[in-house]
């Protein structure tokens, strides 16, 4: 096997997410037989969304991983796109949780119809609790926003994706985004969650974090709680969903309308903020250029024929430097020529995302091995709650 393998980093981080998704349904199993029936629900929630989210989606990846690669944990945490970032990106991945809240609901909505076509009808209902509201409201935000935030992003927008960009990175983001959509085990759920991937995935590639995807799945999550909590004790906004419901039920082509209309709004400012997104980022990388240019030539004749006050030469030296990176990258065989054609062509983003010092090294087929093992299993999990949907 070891033979057959090219790309050991995503071969061992498909093993390891394998391993996870085993144990995430070993736990599900487990809890689904009442082991925490003694305690109140809303608590036994918190203590699976902690083991889930922090041993065995966080903790789990990033040792198992480091260990396989034998890599440092700096290093570690650099494949994971655990970088920093500025607070007027902090600021953005909010704006764009909150619209992705919005923009799940018109998702979910139309996924809800297409699944009630084949006779499906979700089961459950909510949790019930004894805790005061307000305890109940702190013990949710944690379990069902924060943790599951920083958790799916860990081992979905870190560890996979950031080792499934080498074989391309629309593909990188499909399949990435195809199984946290499998992960949620759920059919009512996986609609709605590859379209929230997708955002996910494009956000942490151009912005070299997986915080910006953390910041944004917590603040949707946040909302989605809220929203429950409002509607159900009279919050503020907590009747906005009944109100839009029954205008829609009303009044069905004005209904239809505007909903058309909040959609084209929400995906406008989406596209708005992603591009601002690979704005920054694109400045942000320029900048490092800039200082990683300046330290190599001090002391050396280039130092007086560089000025760095001339930000034009700076970025022609910028775009020449990339552009080369990009071209050795090809002639090494790190860049298939076709990812170039199918991708980059004219397009400055995906020429960023390339380029500029990035190590690739082409996996083939059985790199991904354990990815489309994962994908079977999750995916005839899911499959089984439609048909028990369905029964």
């Amino acid at each position: 096997m070891k033979n057959l393998i090219t790309n050991k980093k995503i071969f061992y981080s498909g093993l390891v997410y394998f391993i996870c998704i085993l144990l995430f349904i070993g736990a599900r199993i487990l809890w689904g037989t009442g082991f925490l029936s003694g305690i109140d629900p809303l608590w036994g929630d918190l203590i699976f969304s902690i083991v889930i989210q922090l041993v065995i989606l966080t903790a789990l990846p990033l040792l198992l991983w480091k260990t396989l690669c034998k890599q440092t944990f700096k290093q570690t945490a650099e494949h994971f796109f655990i970088r920093k970032i500025s607070f007027r990106t902090v600021v953005y991945s909010i704006l764009l949780g909150i619209l992705v809240y919005v923009l799940i609901i018109f998702v979910s909505t139309f996924w809800s119809l297409i699944l009630s076509f084949f006779g499906y009808s979700p089961s459950g209902g909510g949790t019930t609790t004894d805790l005061p509201v307000w305890l109940a409201f702190i013990v949710s935000i944690v379990s069902t926003s924060f943790l599951p935030g920083f958790g799916e992003e860990m081992a979905h927008r870190g560890m996979l994706l950031g080792n499934a960009r080498g074989n391309g990175l629309k593909r990188a983001i499909l399949i990435t985004a195809l199984m946290f959509a499998l992960a949620h085990l759920n059919i009512s759920q996986a609609g709605y969650a590859f379209v929230v991937g997708l955002i996910l995935g494009a956000s942490t590639l151009i912005t070299r974090s997986i915080w910006p995807a953390v910041i944004v799945h917590a603040t949707s999550n946040f909302c989605s709680v809220y929203m429950s909590f409002a509607e159900a004790n009279g919050w503020l906004g907590g009747s906005i969903t009944s109100t839009m419901t029954n205008f829609i039920t009303q009044n069905w082509l004005a209904g239809l309308i505007v909903s058309f209309l909040i959609l084209m709004i929400v995906l406008t400012l989406i596209a708005i903020i992603i591009s601002r997104f690979f704005e920054q980022t694109k400045y942000k990388r320029f900048q490092e250029f800039c200082t990683r240019l300046k330290s190599s030539v001090t002391g050396t004749q280039l130092e007086k024929e560089i000025d760095f006050n001339d930000k034009l030469q700076l970025y022609t030296l910028y775009s020449q430097a990339a552009a080369k990176d990009l071209k050795d990258k090809v002639e090494s065989g790190q860049l298939p020529i076709s990812h170039l054609e199918k991708e980059v062509g004219n397009n400055p983003l995906y020429s960023m995302l390339y380029s500029e010092f990035d190590e690739y090294k082409k996996p083939n087929s059985i790199d991904y091995l354990f990815y489309y093992i994962t994908i079977f299993m999750a995916g005839i999990v899911t499959l089984i709650t439609l048909i028990w949907g369905i029964l």
